[in-house]
């Protein structure tokens, strides 16, 4: 179901010069993860990663309209954030892509639980299928770095 969404978010967005990476509580660390690890140091792509809590204080100012922000939406207590980001964002930018785990069936999971699991969701959707499709468009291999246990620093 995301590899179609996945395509077009590598296909539009792998020669950007700057991506802004936005996702709060319980998906903090995912998006954390993508841009640092696999954008920022598997695919030298400039990235800056921020919490939904932290977005506007400062990084709001960053924004504009051609620059991509990505939203990971979480499903926890915490989900007003992503939505007030998500709101702001879309005034402001032609590139806003949300990326909510809830489009997604968790089979056997009461929903007062899902935002446990979301993260899960979210982990695949990104490292397994989003990392992929990028390194598809860029031709440059996740293997691949310039500097990481390259040699003793």
């Amino acid at each position: 179901k995301f590899d179609p969404q996945a395509d077009a978010i590598a296909s539009r967005y792998h020669n950007s010069d700057y991506m802004m990476w936005v996702g709060g509580a319980e998906m903090w660390g995912e998006v954390y993860l993508f841009s640092m690890c696999i954008l920022e140091e598997m695919q030298w792509k400039r990235t800056r990663p921020v919490s939904s809590a932290e977005f506007f204080h400062g990084a709001l100012e960053l924004l504009e309209k051609d620059v991509p922000l990505i939203l990971v939406k979480g499903e926890g207590k915490c989900r007003a954030l992503d939505e007030r980001v998500e709101r702001f964002a879309s005034k402001i930018t032609d590139n806003l892509v949300v990326i909510d785990p809830k489009a997604y069936a968790l089979d056997g999971i009461d929903d007062e639980f899902r935002w446990i699991m979301a993260p899960c969701v979210v982990s695949t959707l990104l490292v397994d299928r989003l990392a992929a499709h990028f390194e598809k468009y860029t031709g440059h291999s996740l293997d691949i770095r310039r500097y990481y246990r390259q040699f003793d620093y």
